[in-house]
């Protein structure tokens, strides 16, 4: 049930609900502080929606409503922008509590590139410095401000060992991709500097500061919740029949579709939802053909090399203009809606692998030809997580534009292990290729890594199709704008048609060179091509 269909939000908080559907076009039901809680509550999320306490005490007037926007605005980021639980199993309290500064921080800073103007909403609140001493809850305090205001320099070298490992530049511009098992390390290693400074730490008494911050509680899983656990305020949907057991993974997504009759895109058209293929099962890697890693990595080698749209990072100032950027931020103006100022484009030293999404198509049309793309996949996976990629590979199916699934087998920041390899292998053909869809949450994950070069490999026909429609050329209209609209990203994208037919459909919606014929694991380094 999407969160419009949701309870009714209650008049206290009216206000709110038109504001969040104006940031992210969602409205979680928004609940009042229970009779008897404490005034120092902090609001919290769960299935229900947001639960939003009265505002601090001292706090009344126009503050008090910023206050609630702020809050509001911080958990619909959570919402749209965490896109994973975390297991409470083996994980120590200080790291739990790392954690929640390092996610809170992370989808804030994603809210922000998309939405500037939220930059000043949230900053307010944050007013940690070294006045208030050096304990446990101060240094976390001030961690948090160094992450959300570019303009504060904490003197504190764990503080700015943090913020050296959030960022990826000295402006504050570019994230770290620290999400799922990466951030968890990234807490651990700060975790550790804490121990070693021989920190006390309560987490009977722990709040999470500032006081708009929710307290996080629904980010943490108890073991035996990891398979069943949803994000508040999204239903799950109906499991596909006859698709793998697998676990929903959140948060549900929507995304626009091109409808080439109109010449637009309608927006929030398709649902997307993230599952786990189960079981998951060890295998040894498959046998693969002499030769071929080496041929891959000079394969891969050659693209490093190759000429790169993507030449640093956007700002505020600066000798180069980005074209796209500009172009968009004149036509925001002259329609008067808000737009990213960052015009400019100034060096920046990006890691020097790349990043790469390896989609894999698993509708029944595939079924012939799946065991060739898992073995292609396996091979790549193996062959970009030992160069130093940071790789994600998903399978993808569809029934109708509601019910859009994406299998998640690697996540970004994880190694290529032999529990990944087992969920390649768990993934099976069924139902539909909504083509568009996929390509542009694909590509949702390609953008937000600041690597060198950044690929998506399509393994599969590209024969795009869908219970739903049946207008022919609908939906390879709507993929060919989706590869568009990831190139002006300056991200590369090429089809592997494992298929045996002509390749015809891929030519279409990739353009030409954009596609290649893969009938054997020979054939792989040569299909990888350029830039795309």
């Amino acid at each position: 049930m999407p969160p419009s269909e949701l309870a009714p939000t209650p008049p206290g908080h009216a206000v709110l609900d038109p504001y969040l559907r104006l940031l992210w076009n969602i409205a979680p039901p928004i609940h009042p502080a229970t009779p008897g809680a404490q005034a120092d509550a902090a609001p919290f999320l769960t299935q229900q929606g947001l639960h939003l306490p009265p505002p601090p005490p001292g706090l009344e007037g126009a503050d008090a409503a910023a206050w609630q926007r702020a809050a509001a605005a911080h958990a619909a980021a959570h919402l749209v922008f965490s896109r994973r639980l975390f297991a409470r199993a083996g994980v120590a309290p200080v790291t739990q509590a790392l954690v929640d500064v390092l996610e809170d921080a992370r989808v804030e800073a994603l809210a922000r590139r998309a939405l500037p103007g939220l930059r000043a909403l949230w900053t307010r609140w944050h007013t940690a410095s070294p006045a208030d001493g050096q304990g446990f809850a101060a240094l976390l305090a001030r961690l948090a401000r160094a992450l959300a205001d570019p303009s504060y320099d904490d003197p504190h070298p764990w503080v700015r060992k943090g913020r050296a490992l959030f960022f990826l530049d000295a402006a504050g511009d570019v994230v770290s991709p620290a999400q799922g098992l990466a951030l968890r390390r990234m807490a651990s290693a700060l975790g550790h500097d804490l121990g070693q400074m021989r920190m006390a730490f309560d987490p009977r008494t722990h709040r999470i500061a500032p006081s708009y911050r929710d307290d996080n509680r629904w980010l943490w899983l108890a073991p035996e919740q990891e398979q069943a656990a949803r994000p508040p305020g999204l239903a799950p949907s109906a499991q596909a029949e006859g698709a793998p057991d697998a676990a929903a993974v959140p948060p549900e997504r929507l995304y626009p579709e091109w409808d080439a009759r109109i010449g637009r895109l309608r927006a929030s058209w398709c649902e997307v939802r993230e599952r786990l293929p189960s079981p998951v099962v060890a295998r040894a890697a498959a046998a693969q053909p002499a030769g071929l890693q080496a041929s891959l990595v000079a394969a891969l080698r050659r693209l490093i090399r190759a000429p790169s749209r993507r030449a640093g990072v956007r700002a505020l100032d600066g000798e180069v203009f980005d074209l796209d950027a500009t172009i968009e931020a004149a036509a925001a103006r002259r329609h008067r809606l808000p737009y990213d100022p960052r015009v400019h484009r100034r060096p920046a030293a990006a890691p020097a692998g790349g990043a790469a999404f390896l989609l894999i198509d698993t509708s029944a049309s595939s079924e012939a030809s799946l065991s060739l793309a898992l073995a292609a996949a396996e091979a790549l996976a193996q062959t970009l997580s030992d160069a130093g990629w940071d790789v994600v590979v998903q399978g993808f199916e569809s029934e109708g534009r509601r019910a859009v699934t994406l299998w998640r087998v690697l996540d970004a920041g994880e190694r290529w292990d032999a529990p990944a390899r087992g969920r390649l292998h768990a993934l099976r053909a069924a139902h539909s290729t909504r083509l568009g869809t996929a390509l542009r949450h694909a590509t949702r994950s390609l953008a937000a890594c600041p690597a060198s070069r950044r690929m998506l490999w399509l393994l599969g026909d590209a024969d795009a199709h869908d219970i739903d429609i049946h207008e022919p050329g609908y939906l390879a209209a709507d993929a060919r704008h989706a590869v568009q609209a990831a190139r002006q990203q300056g991200i590369g994208m090429r089809a592997l048609v494992c298929a045996d037919d002509d390749g015809s459909a891929a030519a279409r919606i990739f353009g030409p060179g954009g596609s290649a014929r893969v009938r054997s694991l020979q054939e792989l380094p040569q299909a990888l091509g350029g830039p795309g």
